[in-house]
This record gives structure tokens, sequence and C-alpha cells, in this order.
């Protein structure tokens, strides 16, 4: 079903996979720096964000420098704009990242004291939310280097190559009808929320997040249940190490198959090394997983009708 394209189009109703492989050159905000040190608080899904960009950030909130304030809804207005107030009290420069549409003009002039920044909302947020934090802490390499990696992936995932050949059409048969139990080092941890919110927003269906010891979900969760394992597949993320080995091990006799989705594989390209740029990049294969995950279950992998009425009414 995944290599007749006629009938991908058909289900894909509102062009999401045409607009996932153009992802990577799709950034169209500020290519600004802001100054040093940097902050950086969220709401909504855009938490998940805040452990990934770590690396590019100083501290939640700074006392000057600049901060960051993203703002995803979920009823979240009141406190950011309490943090905002006080950011501003102690005189750091304050952008406001928030959703705009997608044919609206995007980003403004940050050579002010408060921004606001209108990126693109839904499930390619994150993309346009770390490229944007590229440019603003003055890394703008780092954020190329991350477009290639995405190019990479988006091409050998396109869906004119035969599932034979295409690893995200292969894994999102691996995981028909299963449920993913996502599995890292602990340095690839933040990755797995990005990750499991990739599966439920576009793939609808629920993968489950270890956290940074996989070695205590595997060894001690199904004690109690060993029945409850019959329906997860083991999706390790990322690094391999003696870790994740010591997982995949255990879990062998413990859930119905063992899948990876990692560095260097055939697939993936090499491990960067910037922990931002590694996050995003399985990220990106992961909502091409969901996207044919959608696709094999009828349903269109653009629609967020329900969330979006549950994030209206929080």
């Amino acid at each position: 079903m995944l290599d007749d394209l006629d009938t991908l189009r058909a289900r894909d109703e509102n062009g999401f996979l045409p607009r996932l492989a153009a992802l990577p050159g799709a950034y169209q905000g500020p290519d600004a720096a802001c100054a040093p040190p940097f902050g950086l608080d969220a709401s909504g899904p855009a938490t998940a964000l805040l452990p990934v960009v770590a690396a590019w950030t100083d501290a939640r909130l700074v006392g000057h420098g600049t901060q960051f304030l993203v703002d995803e809804g979920f009823d979240a207005q009141a406190d950011l704009a309490l943090r905002g107030v006080a950011a501003e009290a102690a005189d750091p420069a304050v952008v406001w990242i928030v959703h705009g549409d997608e044919e609206a003009e995007q980003g403004t002039d940050l050579d002010v004291r408060t921004a606001v920044v209108r990126l693109p909302a839904g499930p390619f947020a994150p993309f346009h939310q770390a490229r944007f934090l590229a440019f603003a802490t003055g890394r703008p390499d780092t954020g190329e280097r991350l477009a290639r990696a995405l190019r990479a992936v988006a091409d050998a995932a396109d869906p004119s190559r035969d599932t034979a050949v295409n690893p995200a059409k292969t894994l999102a048969w691996a995981l028909w009808q299963r449920v993913p139990l996502l599995v890292s080092d602990p340095a690839g941890a933040p990755a797995q929320v990005l990750v499991q919110q990739a599966f439920a927003r576009v793939g609808k269906t629920l993968a489950i997040a270890s956290g940074p010891h996989g070695a205590l979900v595997a060894a001690a969760a199904f004690e109690g249940r060993h029945p409850l394992a019959d329906d997860l597949v083991a999706l390790v993320l990322g690094h391999r190490g003696r870790e994740t080995d010591l997982v995949e091990e255990v879990l062998a006799t413990r859930v119905a198959q063992v899948e990876r989705l990692a560095f260097d594989d055939g697939w993936l390209p090499a491990a960067d090394g910037d922990p931002v740029v590694d996050a995003l990049v399985l990220w990106y294969a992961a909502l091409w997983v969901a996207a044919y995950g959608a696709l094999l279950a009828g349903l269109d992998p653009a629609d967020e009708d329900l969330y979006g009425r549950v994030r209206a009414v929080a």
C-alpha cells in the first residue's frame, strides 16, 4: 500500500508528505543573533524542547542578555507573562516566540527590548523553533548542519522509494499495530519526548518514553504483567552503547521485537555531536515513520482536529 503513490496522495489529503519533505529548507524566520546569556522558557508542547536545546541556553530564566519565551498555549499565558515581566524588570531583552500562520509574514526586528517572533505552528514547530534559536544564539553554521542532516533523512524516506529501499516505510510496517517503547542512552533521553510527540500528533498512536535509564524499565516494568509487553516494540534511538545493548538483550525476551533508529545505520547520518542537531534528526526521522504509519491506518497525518479542540478548551 505504501508503494502505491496514487493511494498515498488520496489518503494524504492535506499534502503532509510533500511539506515534510520540504521542511529542511522551509525556515523563513529571523536570522539575527541576540545578546547572551540566553534564557528559555516554554508552555504547552514546546516544553519538550527545553531539555533538547539546553546546550544552547544558559538557564530557564536570565536577569540580563536575552530571555526567550515560547508560548504554545494551554493556559500558560499568565504564567509566562509574569515570568516575562520579571525578566524585563531584570533588564534582558525579551523575545516571545508565538505561532503564526504559515502564509503570514514571519519574524521581526530583534533589535528591540521586547520582540514577537511568529513561527509556524503544528507538528513542524520544533524545527522552526530550533532553527530560530540557532541563529539567535549565534550558531548559524549549526543550524545549516541540521538542515543538511534532515535533507539526507528526507531523501532516504522519499515516498517514491519503494519499501524495500525505504527505511521509513520499512520501520512503519515493523511498528504496525504495535506500541513503540522508546529507549536511548542517557544523553538521548530528551529526544524521547519529541519522538513521542511525533508519533502522537502525526501517527495518531501511542509511544512510551522510557526516560534516561531504560535499563530500569526493561528489567522491572513487566514483572507483574508479562503479557503487557506482547504489543510493545523496543525502538532504540540514537547512539548505541553498553546500556542500550544491555536493554536490547533484556527486552529481546520480553517485547514482541526490537527495532533501531540509530545514527549512521544506512539511513540516518552519523551523529553530529551537537545534542540539539542529533535530537532533531531523530525527531524528523520519527515524523516520517509516524506519517507512513498514519497512512497505513487510513488516517490523514496532518489531521489535528481533536488536539486542536483540546488545545482551544485548555
